[in-house]
């Protein structure tokens, strides 16, 4: 019996190494951005919420207001944010 577990051993390793390698397979840059922007679509979606909300408040106000360079500014951080891990996570995969 003890001669077959490192049989066992070597097979399960092999099985192992070929889902690995299968898990490897080179992506695009684009089919990883877009993977990576669906898997952060909160983010992507409170974006597109200040940047409405900061039109909106614009036109509401009539120009530059308090208010409108708050949330502009808000959006524009969180963008910014965003695009910088959107960088490093694409570029780690």
């Amino acid at each position: 019996m003890s001669g077959n577990t490192p049989q066992r051993n070597s097979e399960g390793v092999g099985l192992e190494d070929i889902h690995e390698a299968l898990d490897s397979v080179e992506q695009s840059t684009m089919s990883v951005t877009v993977e990576t922007v669906r898997e952060r679509w909160r983010t992507a979606g409170a974006i597109a919420v200040l940047a409405v909300t900061s039109v909106l408040l614009f036109r509401v106000d009539g120009g530059r207001s308090i208010d409108t360079q708050v949330f502009a500014g808000i959006t524009l951080l969180l963008l910014l944010y965003f695009l910088v891990t959107l960088r490093s996570d694409v570029g780690t995969e």
